[in-house]
């Protein structure tokens, strides 16, 4: 099927909407609403993607229809990422950041109130390009259908999130890690205010 699994995607952007670590996020960055009403115009058109997926395969503007749909779920992904990374480095600030740093990060480009406001201008624009999608919906005389029953392997969800009890076999891994990121960043001056960080890259 040449757009399968867009189905899957939407179950993902749902339940990282809903979860409490994502809708604190949306609190503290100010979009809690929009994020909300995001998710009613997912559920909308999430109720008929599985009917969708198993009728493309020979109806051209349906599969166009789901490429729309799929695009427009990347966009969410991604503002979901900046909620997130948003959350992030205002925590990091609150814990190591001097009034200075403080102060230079709300005249910064990357303003709280600024960001916000962007963020929000990102959200209803991926909403209203999804309502209007969505509106199609009825022209190809899909049915709603809430569960996939399919029988496929689905790649399981990580998140940064985890439960320190479920990780087994890591731990010198972690103790050099956490002993690169414990060492003084080293300035020109010879000051230690720079904050470390490491890349991880692997299979999630």
């Amino acid at each position: 099927m040449a757009e399968s699994f867009i189905f899957s995607i939407a179950e993902s952007l749902a339940t990282k909407i809903a979860s409490l670590a994502y809708e604190e996020a949306s609190r503290v960055v100010g979009v809690y609403d929009d994020l909300q009403d995001l998710k009613s115009s997912l559920s909308y058109v999430k109720a008929v993607l599985l009917d969708a997926e198993q009728k493309q395969e020979h109806n051209h503007e349906l599969r166009e229809w789901l490429k729309q749909i799929k695009l427009i779920f990347y966009d969410a992904e991604n503002v979901l990422d900046q909620v997130h990374c948003e959350t992030l480095r205002k925590q990091v600030i609150r814990d190591y950041g001097t009034p200075k740093d403080k102060v230079g990060h709300f005249f910064s480009s990357s303003n709280p109130l600024v960001f916000r406001y962007k963020l929000a201008l990102q959200i209803k624009d991926i909403r209203k390009r999804l309502d209007r999608v969505a509106a199609d919906r009825d022209k190809f005389g899909l049915q709603v259908i809430d569960v996939d029953r399919r029988v496929v392997h689905k790649r399981e969800m990580t998140y940064s999130h985890v439960v320190e009890s479920d990780v087994i076999g890591r731990s010198h891994d972690k103790e050099k890690i956490v002993k690169l990121l414990m060492e003084p960043c080293l300035d020109n001056n010879g000051d230690s205010k720079h904050i470390s960080v490491i890349p991880i890259v692997g299979i999630g």
